[in-house]
Order: C-alpha cells, then structure tokens, then sequence
C-alpha cells in the first residue's frame, strides 16, 4: 500500500523550506530513519529522516525547491516492516526537526540573525573528526562520507571556502577548471570579426557560484537565495523601512581598561579570560539602566513605547551561514565573570552549532563587533523591534596629547545606530559617553 510522507511541521513560525541536497532517489530501498533529503530553513540546515521503510516510488521534490509544510515530498510502496512503526518513526521526525531549530533575529551591520543549525545526530557527526578547511558542516560531512580529505582540497568558494562541487570533483578525479567547461567565447557584435585577443574569455580567480546563464552582455550565473538569506533580507528591509535609523559616532580610549584587562587574565589564568567586549557589555548594561529608552521597542500601532524591566544582551556572531544573535539574558545581573563565562560558552555553542531555540530569543539591545573583520565605521542596521544596535570598530594606536605630552593610545570606535522616532541624537551622545566613561575610567565599574 503507498504511503505518502509529507513536510512535517518544522516548528514555530516556519512555513517552508528549501531542499538543498537528495539523498535517495526513485527505487531505492529505504529503511526507516534514513536520511532522505538535506533541507534549509530559515532556521536551520538538517537531514529529513524517513518514517517509513519501504521503497522510494516517487520523490516529489527537487534540489534547489522550496517546499511548503504539509506538502508530499516522498511517496513509498509500503515493505510491510514499518505499518506498525510508521506513526512512531513520524513524528521522531518532526521532533528532530522541532530539537534543531533555531529562530532568526535581524541586525544590522550584523544582518540578521541567520543561525546555523545543525540536527543533534550531524553535529555529533562533525564533532568526530576536525578539520582545518573552511567549510560548511555539510560539506565536512559529505566529504567523510565520500572518503575525501578535506584538507588537500583547493577551496574555490569565497575567502578558499572548500564548497560541495569540491569535494565532488575531488571525488571523480576532476580539475575545477574541467568542471567549468574551459574558456567561454566572448559575445560579438553581428556581421563583425571578434579580433583574436577578444575570442576567449579568461575564468576568475574565483569560480562563481549558481548555474551558467546569459544576458545581452556576456556569460552569467544565477544562483537562487536560500531560506536564511531570504529571511536575512526580509528582516532587513523590515528594519529600514520601518526604524528611522540614525548613527552616531564617537571614540573610546581603551589604553587604561586593556592594561586592566590583562593584569587580571594574568592574576587569575585566564579563568575566565575577560575580553573587552566583556567590559563593553557590562558598561552598556549600567548606561542602559541609566537611558532606558534604549531599552525599548516602539510600538506605533499602539501609539506607545514598551521599556523593558531587563536588559538581554545580543551578541552578533559571524557564522558560515550568516550573523547570529544569541542572546545574554538578564546581563545587567552578572558579575564581570559571569559575563565573561557567557560569552565563552555562546563561543562554544557556536563553534559546535548548538543552539536552543531560546538562545536567540528574547534580545532588548544588541552589540555588533565589525572591528574584528576591520573598518573603523559602520551603520548597523538595528535589531528589529529593538530601538537600537552598538557597532563596534577596529581597536587602533594613535597618538594623543596627555598633559601636554605626546603618548599612545588604543582608540575604539563606537557606532550607535538608534531608532529617531523613540529618542533624538542629544540621548545618543550622552548614553554613548556613559559607556565611554566606563570603558575610559575602569575603576568606576567599582561603584556599580
């Protein structure tokens, strides 16, 4: 008898998602709680199991496809193993799915909070063996499962980011530039000679990504944007077209707080290590307890302005997925320490991908550190219904006049982008120079 499996339930708030990769295909024999497909959401990348064992007559879906919840993805002629263990395995599906998802909370500068999620049984997969190329946790896994080393692959993505076609050309043995198909002939007005030197034209350093297509110009490639990015950018035209966003600017001198900082990682061995940004959030906590209307969403609908009775700190985190906001809850709570143990454990969870649904909920202010990729300026979009987003720039050495003497100091650009219609730029000025006085005086984190 034919069962028909469909796109189970991905969680809260998720209507669709995109098939990224099969793993079967029509008349393989499937056995219960074998992977089918790879799929993204907007809030995860995880392996489908199969409820069912039986064999696959029909795959409904594509790669590349976006698929609604509810709809037909599989259809099996039914082996007569799994009638009883059908219901079961279903919905250990849908839990799977429910475990690993992960919400999407916009930022700025930080784009939005695209998490990257992997289902408990792959992360423990990757976990196993580290490698050292750059690369999505699919394609470590696929990689193993092929038998490649990732570390010998010449990356072709961007920054050398090792992609899926990699590994499977290093697979069948084939060059990128094989896989590219050679030189592309360059286009030619009609009735005109092409002059030999305009007959071929050259590949990029980097190979592109998406499929080979062509407008009236020359050679193109299209490549369709998955559901994280979707959701990035819906977030992000939220946020610009409903926030009247404006920036403001200013410099901290970190010289005294840095030679703090390291005379305690030193004193008690790095446990836990305190990092500027463990300062930085804590100054913001007092600063926001002091200026709550950053501590606030704005509700126009309402005609009102919601304060928030605790600060949660988000922290954009860079992912291979996109920027992720997980979230510091009740930090104005926590000692220096415990802030600093905060951040390493979002640390690890990120370098591990595992993350709650709760981890990312929740946020009343956000803090971006552009500085560490480089830039000393930038307008952080801000976290949506938040009212406001602190970018930071990259630390610098300049020369300073103290007492009338030259000397060094250690600059940290601070960027708040604020929300117009819930405070004016006088607030922004004075809630940046009580955290700057903090950053600049570090004894005053004693009387707090």
């Amino acid at each position: 008898m034919p069962r028909e499996f469909i796109l189970p339930d991905l969680g809260e708030g998720i209507t669709e998602a995109q098939i990224i990769r099969l793993l079967v295909k029509p008349g393989d024999t499937i056995k219960e709680d074998q992977y089918l497909m790879e799929v993204e959401t907007d809030k995860a990348a995880v392996e489908i199991p199969s409820p069912y064992a039986g064999v696959a007559r029909h795959i409904h879906v594509k790669e590349g496809e976006t698929v609604t919840v509810g709809s037909v993805i599989v259809t099996f002629d039914d082996d007569g193993s799994a009638a009883s263990a059908g219901g079961a395995a279903k919905s250990r599906a849908a839990s799977a799915w429910a475990g690993s998802q992960a919400p999407v909370a916009a930022s700025t500068a930080v784009a939005s909070s695209a998490p990257v999620m992997v289902a408990e049984s792959t992360a423990a997969t990757i976990g196993r063996g580290k490698t050292t190329a750059p690369a999505a946790p699919a394609v470590r896994k696929i990689a193993r499962e092929l038998g490649v080393d990732i570390n010998a692959i010449a990356g072709t993505g961007p920054g050398g980011r090792v992609t899926r076609e990699d590994v499977e050309r290093a697979k069948s043995g084939r060059s990128a530039a094989s896989a590219l198909g050679g030189s592309v002939a360059a286009p030619v007005t009609k009735g005109a000679s092409a002059p030999a030197a305009l007959s071929s034209r050259p590949q990029s350093a980097t190979p592109l990504p998406g499929v080979p297509d062509q407008d009236k110009w020359g050679p193109i490639r299209r490549e369709p944007l998955n559901q994280i990015r979707k959701t990035i950018a819906n977030q992000m035209k939220k946020s610009a077209f409903t926030a009247v966003h404006v920036t403001h600017g200013d410099d901290a001198d970190i010289t005294d707080l840095d030679r703090l900082r390291r005379q305690l990682n030193e004193a008690t061995n790095d446990d836990p290590k305190l990092t500027v940004m463990s300062f930085l959030i804590r100054a913001t906590c007092i600063a926001l307890r002091k200026y709550p209307i950053f501590n606030s969403s704005f509700d126009e609908e309402g005609g009102q302005i919601i304060y928030k009775d605790y600060v949660n700190i988000g922290i954009a985190v860079d992912t291979e997925r996109g920027l992720i906001v997980p979230v510091i809850r009740d930090a104005e709570r926590l000692t220096m320490r415990g802030i600093a143990a905060a951040l390493r454990s979002i640390a690890e969870r990120v370098r591990t991908n595992q993350f709650a649904v709760e981890d990312l909920r929740g946020g009343t202010f956000t803090i971006t550190n552009v500085g560490a990729l480089g830039g000393n300026f930038s307008t952080p979009i801000i976290n949506f219904p938040e009212v406001a987003i602190l970018g930071l720039g990259r630390t610098r050495k300049v020369p300073v006049l103290r007492g009338g003497q030259l000397a060094e100091a250690l600059m940290l650009p601070l960027n708040l982008s604020f929300d117009h219609r819930a405070t004016d730029g006088a607030n922004a000025a004075r809630f940046t120079g009580e955290i700057i006085g903090y950053l600049q005086t570090p004894a005053k984190f004693l009387l707090d």
